[in-house]
């Protein structure tokens, strides 16, 4: 089938609102989440089983900070930063991953029904707020084709491409508007929450995104038994993790990001 001319409108009354709507919705609930959660820990913590849990939970994001956000640090604080966490001797995370391993049937006997309550509240509103989105999607803007890859395709890409769009002679290509929905949904979006909302909102977001992908599979979001009784492996990970980082200082890079901006401005 030769190409297909797709109307400027299209672009302007069906994939600017999914991209809108979208958005808003995400960014409430990540506001919506955010909230819930200042909530509890504005609350009195009542036992040393908490205490122990928020301090390993702080510990775990710090390193992940780090990891994330290295090239903004001059090489002697990265150093210092790093030795503080992952001293062999005296480092946080080593420190950390030598607490024993809970007994199985001491943290059965110690679930929280209220926080397995919470837990189960914030995976059906991720369920419902899925299930609304699609509807939407599909009740507004099922059918039409608002763009088209620049590389060529299999036939087996099809379904995947073209939902909503039940034409066989189509190019396999062309992109329907349900199928940016589902590419928005897991991820499209996540670069554009970052930038706006800045580092606050970047542990949201990988939780939101892998929530929905363990949702959309039918798998539970709640952590591993092994991970629950031995955190002593999760805090190994993270030491070795940050000990692999590779670190170099962006600024460092300015110089010769602006002279190639530079160039590429005068050739033109």
């Amino acid at each position: 089938m030769s190409d297909i001319l797709i109307d400027d409108r299209i672009r302007d009354w069906v994939f600017l609102p999914i991209i809108i709507v979208m958005f808003m919705i995400q960014m409430f609930r990540g506001l919506l989440t955010k909230y819930m959660d200042n909530r509890k820990t504005a609350q009195k913590v009542t036992s040393k089983a908490q205490v122990a849990e928020m301090i390993d939970k702080n510990i775990t994001q710090q390193s992940q900070r780090l990891a994330r956000l290295h090239g903004l640090l001059p090489d002697q604080s990265f150093k210092m930063k790093r030795a503080y966490l992952c001293d062999h001797e005296q480092g946080i995370l080593t420190k950390a991953s030598q607490k024993p391993a809970k007994d199985p049937m001491q943290s059965m006997s110690m679930m929280n029904p209220v926080a397995m309550a919470d837990m189960l509240k914030q995976n059906l509103s991720g369920i419902v707020f899925m299930a609304l989105q699609y509807q939407w999607v599909s009740y507004f803007f099922s059918g039409f084709v608002i763009g088209k890859v620049p590389f060529p395709l299999t036939q087996k890409f099809r379904t995947m491409l073209q939902r909503g769009v039940d034409v066989q002679n189509l190019d396999v290509r062309y992109i329907s508007s349900i199928s940016i929905y589902f590419v928005l949904l897991f991820g499209g979006l996540q670069k554009i929450q970052q930038l706006m909302f800045g580092d606050d909102t970047d542990e949201f977001v990988d939780d939101t995104q892998m929530q929905m992908q363990m949702q959309m599979m039918g798998m539970p979001t709640m952590p591993s038994f092994g991970q629950q009784n031995d955190p002593g492996k999760l805090f190994i990970a993270e030491r070795t993790r940050l000990e692999g980082v590779k670190h170099t200082f962006e600024l460092n890079k300015s110089s010769d990001k602006a002279l190639k901006s530079l160039k590429r401005f005068l050739i033109q």
